[in-house]
């Protein structure tokens, strides 16, 4: 199959196309900043053009089976302006160049998050929870904005199916990315002891999921990803910790005073000469200090998804590839 793969340089990007390639896929990658000493493969090319040039992007696109569309604006701090022209308004410009191109499939990689309601429980939520105000995450808001207008792009012509993966981890991740360095500085901690359940989604099962929508027939759907049944934060948190040999925290404050923080050390941010980002922010604490866990049954049985790896066995593969 000939695949466009948008966000080859981030770390879900960078781990999809190692696996679509040794699947055997022709791989066409765009790159933010591309390492072309390490891109000399058979069956993948670099496309270094602009994703919002709508007409040059259609050319490339012609003879092209599936876009998977990665690329995304991550920053939870002062960026809101940011996601909206990356997460949202790119998205739409290569919807338009995938329609002109005449592309019969493309796979949005969007964000659990999405369906995470600021208020009610988030416990196995499913993809038929109509998704919820967000407008005070700009994250999540620009992924739900995204999401909902990949699907009402759908038609005969094009099939949309929009992956909903669940706190993504494996080597490059968040945690190597940033957590790990302030555990060790003794800047993450607990929100009440980590004791809640939570749905996680090892990068190489996200992968799979992608491989089975690519042979699916569905349209206009959406599905959640994950390793299946939810886990522990603190459990999952510190299994990850250690296995890519970064300090265990043992400092925990009350959920219920995190978000208030998070507002002061935003405001502090926000109004003082401060450098760097503040250590706590409101986003962050929805995404990660209240229980989250969400359904695939959906997955299961429309994609024939099925967790290839255990959280055991994800971990041990991060184990042995440590650097």
């Amino acid at each position: 199959m000939k695949i466009f793969l948008t966000g080859a340089s981030g770390f879900v990007g960078s781990h999809l196309k190692q696996s679509l390639h040794a699947a055997g896929h022709e791989i066409v990658c765009h790159y933010r900043a591309p390492e072309l000493n390490s891109l000399q493969q058979d069956r993948l090319e670099v496309w270094l053009g602009d994703l919002n040039d709508v007409h040059n992007l259609a050319k490339r696109l012609q003879g092209i089976d599936s876009v998977i569309h990665c690329a995304a604006e991550m920053r939870l701090w002062n960026s809101k302006k940011m996601l909206h022209e990356t997460n949202v308004l790119m998205t739409k410009n290569i919807l338009e160049s995938v329609r002109l191109a005449g592309v019969k499939q493309f796979i949005y990689m969007s964000d659990a998050s999405i369906a995470k309601h600021p208020v009610s429980p988030n416990l196995d939520v499913s993809e038929v929870r109509p998704l919820p105000a967000l407008q005070y995450f700009p994250y999540s808001h620009s992924k739900s904005q995204a999401e909902q207008f990949v699907m009402d792009a759908g038609d005969d012509a094009l099939r949309i199916i929009c992956l909903r993966p669940a706190s993504v981890w494996g080597k490059g991740d968040l945690v190597d990315q940033m957590l790990g360095k302030a555990a060790d500085l003794n800047k993450f901690g607990w929100f009440d002891q980590g004791d809640y359940p939570f749905s996680t989604c090892y990068i190489q099962n996200l992968c799979e999921a992608v491989k089975k929508a690519l042979l699916s027939t569905s349209n206009r759907q959406s599905f959640f990803i994950s390793d299946g049944p939810a886990i522990s934060f603190r459990r999952w948190m510190t299994m990850r910790l250690k296995a890519g040999h970064y300090k265990v925290p043992t400092l925990s404050i009350p959920r219920f005073f995190a978000r208030p923080l998070a507002r002061f050390t935003e405001n502090g941010w926000k109004y003082l000469p401060l450098r760097g980002e503040p250590p706590l922010i409101q986003e962050m604490v929805h995404l990660m200090a209240h229980p989250f866990s969400v359904s695939i049954a959906k997955a299961q049985e429309q994609l024939a998804y099925e967790p290839l790896y255990g959280i055991a066995e994800g971990m041990l593969e991060i184990e042995k590839n440590r650097i």
